[in-house]
């Protein structure tokens, strides 16, 4: 990623509560602000049964 790059990412364990962050990229660092808590699914390999 180059400087003054973003990345939009959860963080935080698999299960339940994540924090939504938006990581900003700072010459050779990141920066991070918080944007807010999501739970996430997982997303699985195969054919969705209903669409």
């Amino acid at each position: 990623l180059s400087s003054g790059g973003i990345v939009i990412a959860p963080i935080g364990p698999e299960e339940g509560e994540q924090v939504l962050a938006k990581l900003t990229k700072v010459g050779s660092r990141f920066e991070r602000e918080d944007i807010g808590l999501v739970r996430l699914q997982p997303i699985l390999r195969g054919v969705a049964a209903v669409i």
